[in-house]
């Protein structure tokens, strides 16, 4: 299956229109490389220099969440069993694999990561149209999750106006699990979940993810595509297409973390609203809560959506 594009960065001549915007003086010397790098490999990197200090005031946000236990906040476990308020989290504290999402409305130093102006400023350039931040998601520990595109699992109409940034909060070495992805992949064909449909919904049997596995790595072999580790320095930041083929490799030393915030983007014309939901607990069962909201938060030159469980 072929998915169409209108990005600009995905059309024929993008990169005779980047040397002619370069030209023109409208993006600089860096723009233009980093550009010519997502049109060719999928992804682009940079650093925004974040220093220690920013990081473990980062990570003393994520401690006072894990001893306050905000009720309108998630926290996902390693696995199956899907975003659990932190009110009625009973799992391990800090457990190997376990996610925070929408940690922006909860932190000050995420939301300065999710509406961070350089990245908005590649993510707009890529759009060529305003963006918006619509979910952020905080790794302490290496992902380990197979290879997969993202909007199998996060949808946006079109699925093309999809871009994900990923931001090292440490210094990411090959034994901690780091990110890993496929150059060039954002160019191969899609897998079919359903007749139409690239979406990989929890319907989907073991099975017919094992044919996908095993579809993408015929697909990459065609090709002569690799994976590639992405490890890096505190503050590198890597924003990469909708197709791009990526995952996480394995933790080889359980004593490593690798913390890493990840911001979801969307054109702003397509992405207006946003519903989430969590596990709360009530009585001895369970319940889904879920919340649908539109209001937008401003940065310098950004915007995004809040956490619609917030509150």
């Amino acid at each position: 299956m072929e998915l169409q594009s209108d990005l600009w960065l995905d059309q024929p001549d993008a990169h005779d229109r980047i040397a002619a915007r370069h030209a023109a003086g409208e993006i600089s010397a860096d723009e233009a490389a980093g550009l010519d790098r997502f049109a060719a490999d999928g992804y682009l990197t940079f650093s925004l220099d974040l220093d220690d200090a920013f990081c473990r005031a980062f990570d003393d946000d994520v401690t006072k969440l894990w001893d306050e236990r905000p009720a309108d906040l998630a926290v996902s476990p390693p696995g199956p069993g899907g975003p659990t308020a932190f009110s009625d989290w009973d799992g391990p504290v800090r457990e190997i694999g376990y996610r925070i999402p929408d940690l922006h409305s909860h932190s000050p130093h995420a939301r300065e990561l999710y509406l961070h102006p350089k990245i908005f400023r590649f993510v707009e350039l890529i759009y060529g149209a305003p963006a918006i931040a619509f979910q952020s998601l905080y790794f302490e520990y290496g992902s380990q999750q197979g290879l997969h595109r993202d909007p199998m699992f996060v949808v946006t109409d079109p699925p093309a106006h999809l871009l994900a940034s990923w931001i090292a909060l440490e210094d990411i070495t090959p034994d901690s699990g780091p990110l890993a992805y496929v150059p060039g992949s954002q160019h191969l064909p899609w897998y079919e979940f359903e007749p139409g449909s690239v979406v990989c919904n929890q319907g989907v049997t073991p099975e017919r993810r094992a044919e996908f596995r095993d579809w993408t790595q015929a697909r990459m072999r065609e090709r002569g595509l690799k994976v590639a580790p992405f490890t890096c320095r505190r503050g590198d930041a890597f924003i990469w297409h909708a197709g791009l083929v990526h995952g996480g490799t394995p933790i080889e030393n359980p004593a490593k973390t690798r913390r890493s915030f990840v911001v979801h983007y969307c054109t702003a014309a397509h992405k207006t609203s946003r519903t989430a939901g969590m596990r709360v607990r009530e009585g001895d069962g369970w319940r889904r809560a879920a919340r649908t909201t539109e209001t937008v938060i401003q940065g310098e030159n950004a915007r995004g959506l809040e956490n619609p469980l917030r509150n």
